[in-house]
This record gives structure tokens, sequence and C-alpha cells, in this order.
């Protein structure tokens, strides 16, 4: 029987080491770079858009699907003549899924980018803007630990 591990994604950035973790940031920038001016999104996107967490998840998760699709992972396969060297495997890449990254991409713009309220404001005024988040979602943490333990030591929880 195998054994089944754990793999860290290329996109699970939780608990890297803190070179590693700066690494990462600074290759999704310059890749974010690339993609504000490529699609006129000066403006839209916050220049401080790495101090927002779920703004740096949603573009990072656009970055890995581009990077999927326009560098994909592919085996060397070895061609005839033997003696010849290793080569690419043709990823087969459908104009399908180009178009589904374009769909995926426009959805974002249009959607979670223009309707954020997390950093509205640091678009509005140019700078980074301390929306408090941090502060409640450490709130709904204790509250949701509390709430949690109370209705476990009462037996009140329903399955």
């Amino acid at each position: 029987m195998a054994d089944w591990v754990r793999l860290r994604l290329a996109w699970n950035w939780e608990g890297l080491e803190e070179e590693k973790l700066h690494q990462h940031l600074r290759e999704l920038a310059v890749w974010v770079s690339w993609f504000v001016a490529r699609h006129h999104l000066v403006g839209k996107v916050p220049a401080c858009w790495y101090r927002h967490p779920g703004l740096t998840d949603e573009l990072s998760a656009l970055w890995h699907y581009h990077q999927e699709l326009t560098n994909p992972l592919v085996p060397l396969v070895q061609p005839d003549p033997v003696s010849a060297p290793e080569e690419p495997d043709d990823p087969e890449v459908a104009a399908r899924t180009y178009q589904d990254w374009q769909e995926a991409r426009w959805r974002w713009m249009t959607g979670p980018l223009a309707e954020a309220s997390g950093y509205s404001e640091c678009r509005a005024k140019g700078r980074h803007v301390d929306d408090g988040h941090a502060g409640d979602a450490a709130s709904f943490a204790e509250a949701t630990t509390t709430g949690l333990q109370e209705a476990i030591d009462a037996g009140d929880l329903k399955r």
C-alpha cells in the first residue's frame, strides 16, 4: 500500500521560511506589475496590494493560473534517434484554456477587485490606509474560540 504525504503546492505560502516568502513575493510583484500595466489597472489595483492578504491571495491565484497556461510543466521526452537530446513534450494547451484565463481575469477585475471594500480607501487616497480589518478578524477569531468552547462545555453542538 502506498504511503501518503501532504505536498506543499506553489500557492501555499503559509509557514514558509521568511527568505522563501520574500522571494515568492518579489516574483509575484514582478508579475503584478506586468499584469497591472498590461490590463490598464493602474488606479484599480492599489500599489500597496501586498499589505492586503486577501488581495495578495487573489493576485497569487491569477499568477499561478497564468503560469500554468503560459509556462506549463511538461515532461521531457526522448526523440528518435536516441542519441538526440531530450526535448519538452507538447503541452497541448487548448485555445479554450487561454480563453478561460481571460474570462477569469475579466471576472476578477469587474467583480472582486471592483467591489472590495478592504482596499478601496487605498485606491482613493493613493497610499496604504489601515482599514481596521485585522482587529475585526482577531475579534472574530476570539469570539469563535470562546463561543465554540462554551457550546462544547454546554453540550449544545448539533450534528
